[in-house]
């Protein structure tokens, strides 16, 4: 009997995902869509309940603001929530902007190259707070001391 009811419940799930489109999705339309889910979010669930432990966005919580099922993946940082279609580069600055936030506590100065006027984060500075270090630039945003892969003035 156990095993009838958990094949109904599986056949409904697979059911209910036939009648969800398919639909082409732009990293833009995919930032409303967070920020509209965002907006409608009670204040005590974190917008982080939507970013899966591989830094997926559980795109079926966003089937309503978007319409339909993206045809891509896409991965949101848990530190930042920016959003890529690439996978790894939220990990990389998730890593960064923690390792950042320790260094600041612990020095009381930020983790930049010296001279560097775009505040390029030194990966050497963190060498202790870091696991693996990213193989590409970040940067620290002068205002809220968020890690980026946007080169100041690229915007």
């Amino acid at each position: 009997m156990f095993f009838r009811k958990r094949k109904k419940q599986v056949e409904e799930s697979s059911e209910k995902g036939k009648n969800i489109e398919i639909i082409s999705v732009s990293i833009e339309e995919m930032r409303k869509a967070v920020n509209a889910f965002a907006a409608n979010l009670d204040d005590h669930i974190p917008l982080r309940s939507i970013i899966k432990s591989d830094h997926q966005i559980d795109t079926e919580l966003l089937y309503s603001y978007l319409g339909g099922q993206p045809d891509k993946t896409f991965y949101m940082s848990k530190e930042t929530y920016e959003i890529f279609e690439e996978p790894d580069l939220p990990m990389y600055i998730d890593q960064v902007q923690i390792a950042c936030d320790q260094y600041v506590l612990e020095t009381g100065k930020e983790p930049l190259v010296a001279g560097n006027k775009d505040r390029k984060i030194n990966y050497f500075k963190l060498k202790h707070y870091l696991h693996e270090t990213p193989p590409f630039d970040l940067y620290l945003h002068p205002s809220d001391r968020m890690v980026t892969h946007r080169k100041p003035g690229d915007s």
